[in-house]
């Protein structure tokens, strides 16, 4: 059944909200494109982000004098690709720090 809320006004509504995101209120509906709308857009981010750090990285680490963090077939570090261990715990520190923010 389509949300009392989904009436069409809105830019790309189209009814859908199998799992009832749209709320009860106008306000939560709308926090809630907003946010859709922000998190579309870091993850196009991410997308051009992730090529980039491979194809700069060892650039970057020596104009700053630091290793380079690519794996050995020139890949970034992930959970896909291996290599986290090779990143400074301090730097997980400070990262999951500043998100916290």
């Amino acid at each position: 059944a389509r949300p009392k809320l989904l009436d069409g006004t809105l830019p790309g509504d189209v009814g859908f909200d199998p799992l009832g995101f749209a709320g009860e209120d106008m306000d939560s509906l709308l926090y809630m494109h907003e946010a859709e709308i922000k998190h579309g857009r870091l993850a196009m981010l991410a997308v051009v982000g992730w090529p980039l750090a491979e194809l700069l990285d060892k650039k970057l680490a020596a104009m700053a004098g630091f290793p380079d963090l690519l794996t050995k077939t020139g890949e970034s570090p992930s959970l896909l690709n291996g290599g986290l261990e090779k990143i400074n715990p301090a730097y997980w520190v400070l990262i999951v720090g500043i998100s916290g923010l």
